[in-house]
């Protein structure tokens, strides 16, 4: 039997082994999560702030696709291929057939759209025709997106100038 201080003893020592475990596995853990928690919640109210303070911004953003949709979808019973109707609108914008090469560069698929790719390459251009272009492809009826524009000066006369579009014309997606 033990005696009365063991007793003490060995309750004292399995208290401080609870204390212990307790410590290590519920109190230190469940207080880095608590920071951790805390930490999390301050990023995510400042990005919160940030998408409100981007809010007009976004519906901005919103209501210029939902026109691009608009158009896409609009011009998808079209009878031309898409090479066809950019050839007509980019001798529309004052551009001889000579001035220029369209060729394909591919498809590519989307969730709401697929894009068929255009590289558009001119002679001879200048800047400001090349603005009147841009402008003409971006705004104008046929559902197209600029995708990147390379500008080089020509090395005779740097007057004129040399571009190459990457043009998407955009399709509808077949869901």
């Amino acid at each position: 039997m033990l005696l009365s201080r063991e007793k003490v003893v060995l309750v004292l020592g399995a208290a401080a082994a609870a204390v212990i475990l307790l410590l290590s596995f519920v109190v230190i853990p469940g207080v880095s999560r608590v920071r951790a928690l805390s930490r999390a919640s301050v990023l995510a109210e400042k990005d919160l702030a940030e998408l409100r303070r981007m809010r007009p911004e976004l519906a901005n953003l919103d209501r210029k696709v939902r026109r691009k949709m608009a158009e896409v979808n609009s011009s998808a019973n079209a009878t031309e291929s898409p090479l066809t109707r950019l050839t007509a609108a980019v001798q529309e914008a004052g551009l001889p057939q000579s001035a220029f090469s369209l060729k394909s560069a591919g498809p590519r698929t989307g969730e709401y759209v697929n894009e068929e790719a255009f590289d558009l390459k001119m002679e001879n251009l200048t800047y400001l025709e090349a603005v009147q272009l841009l402008t003409r492809m971006e705004k104008g009826p046929l559902p197209v997106v600029v995708r990147s524009v390379n500008l080089k000066s020509r090395y005779d006369d740097s007057k004129y100038l040399d571009a190459t579009l990457r043009i998407g014309f955009l399709l509808p997606a077949k869901r």
